[in-house]
């Protein structure tokens, strides 16, 4: 039997980490289906599942003061602060949807960080196709987190 390193039970924990959600149920994790890119695995094989980084982002916000994600589907899932909705996250097409105010959602597309969304005026959508969307729609989250909580945004080292 082979010796179970850090790195190999972390590993075993992130691939057994299910996606929480307020009704008490969660998404297992289940094998790669076939994607737009082939056996859902990516153009290079190791880019993972869309709707495994849509659980990604769902573990870390749910780990947020405040934040509850509600399960309306078995692919689509409402992330709410207290009542007020931060974002959707669609499991099957792998993409996230937040809501802005007009002036944010402008400079958002402006600035390439986000798409105009198709489902109303002000949302935007982030497609997720790697670990660095993580980190991006993690990022959109958080400026919406904040806006929600009335917090001016997150403290930078060009602050003077």
């Amino acid at each position: 039997m082979p010796i179970e390193t850090a790195g190999r039970r972390a590993e075993r924990r992130r691939r057994g980490a299910a996606l929480p959600y307020t009704d008490g149920t969660c998404a297992s994790r289940e094998p790669r289906r076939q994607g737009r890119r082939g056996l859902g695995t990516g153009y290079h094989g190791g880019v993972p599942h869309p709707a495994a980084l849509v659980d990604e982002i769902a573990n870390e916000l749910g780990t947020w003061p405040g934040v509850s994600i509600d399960r309306r589907s078995e692919d689509i899932a409402l992330v709410l602060y207290e009542r007020l909705e931060l974002g959707v996250l669609d499991r099957d097409r792998g993409v996230v949807e937040l809501h802005f105010s007009l002036p944010e959602h402008d400079e958002l597309v402006e600035h390439g960080d986000a798409e105009p969304a198709d489902s109303t005026p002000g949302s935007v959508s982030h497609l997720l196709e790697g670990p660095s969307d993580v980190t991006a729609v993690i990022e959109l989250f958080d400026r919406r987190y904040r806006d929600l909580r009335g917090e001016d945004d997150a403290y930078s080292s060009a602050d003077p």
